[in-house]
């Protein structure tokens, strides 16, 4: 399938770097959640151990095909393993030792690290030796949607490939050729995710979520119904998504709201209450996302937030 065309850019900066022979030891993709960072790193490491470097990267050769499917011998992708949220100093160290060794091919020893915020303080600082003094021809990608994370010293000794995320437009084109027709436009506006979040996700059932999540949210607004009466089935029932799907469509409300385009600049006080009271709920909705995840009463916070929303 061809590239995305939100990947134009960072491409032409790649390809421009090589042309130069000014390539980096070390690049950081700094995508926008969804928007591709992985498969683009997948790309880059192509295109410098393609064996058709005229038309690189191919994707036909065995190279191409054994990076994209990550068994490619000299290309390593590192991420947390098992349950565990971190990158170790041990899993960075054995990195670094198979990135001094020959590599099995002509082409470049690659390690893709994603997410790269996911190494831990002391892991970070054992990469930073091996972007300090690289081996020829090694190649390191650090894949991220918070670069704000990284060691500054690990930022530093980066080249920065920004790749911005497409339009729900865009997006849902992409994921139609990649995936078959499907209401793929309601399923991105349920998520707020970019499109590789839904390469394996069924458009249909997602779009019939975010229809109930936003009709029970009006029917609150408008005093049809109460929290109670839906906050436990919502704590049962795809709680994470919903939580999406609400902060989705309250940014929606926000960005389609005429007055905010003339008050970003001002503060909360000079905003209209009805988008602060938008952003108030946003913030909400934000806070209970970080909780989902921890020993909280689901269903008593789900019954808050909707009473907060009861009240606007």
């Amino acid at each position: 399938m061809p590239l995305p065309t939100w990947f134009a850019t960072p491409c032409g900066e790649v390809n421009a770097a090589i042309a130069a022979d000014r390539l980096a030891h070390g690049l950081l993709i700094h995508e926008d959640p969804g928007a591709g960072g992985m498969q683009l790193a997948r790309w880059i490491a192509q295109r410098v151990n393609c064996r058709e470097p005229s038309r690189a990267p191919c994707g036909e050769c065995q190279d191409c095909r054994w990076i994209e499917v990550d068994q490619h011998p000299d290309v390593t992708v590192l991420a947390p393993e098992g349950d565990s949220t971190q990158i170790t100093i041990q899993s960075v160290r054995d990195l670094a030792a198979d990135l001094s060794l020959t590599a099995h091919g002509r082409g470049y020893k690659i390690a893709i690290i994603q997410p790269a915020e996911a190494m831990n303080v002391f892991a970070a600082n054992a990469l930073l030796k091996t972007l300090e003094e690289p081996p020829k021809r090694t190649l390191v990608l650090l894949v991220t949607s918070q670069p704000s994370r990284l060691l500054p010293t690990l930022r530093s000794r980066c080249s920065r490939l920004r790749l911005v995320g497409p339009t729900r437009e865009a997006a849902a084109a992409y994921l139609e050729g990649a995936r078959g027709a499907g209401p793929w436009l309601e399923a991105l506006a349920a998520t707020g995710a970019g499109p590789f979040t839904l390469l394996n996700a069924d458009p249909t059932v997602l779009s019939q979520l975010r229809n109930d999540t936003i009709t029970t949210l009006q029917d609150i607004g408008s005093g049809n119904l109460q929290p109670p009466a839906v906050a436990e089935r919502w704590a049962k029932d795809e709680l994470s998504i919903r939580l999406s799907c609400l902060e989705s469509w309250v940014t929606d409300r926000i960005l389609e709201s005429s007055p905010i385009r003339d008050v970003t600049h001002l503060s909360g006080a000079a905003l209209p209450p009805k988008i602060c009271r938008l952003f108030e709920f946003s913030d909400a909705i934000r806070d209970m996302r970080k909780l989902a995840h921890t020993p909280i009463n689901k269903t008593m916070a789900v019954e808050a937030l909707l009473w907060r929303w009861a009240r606007q």
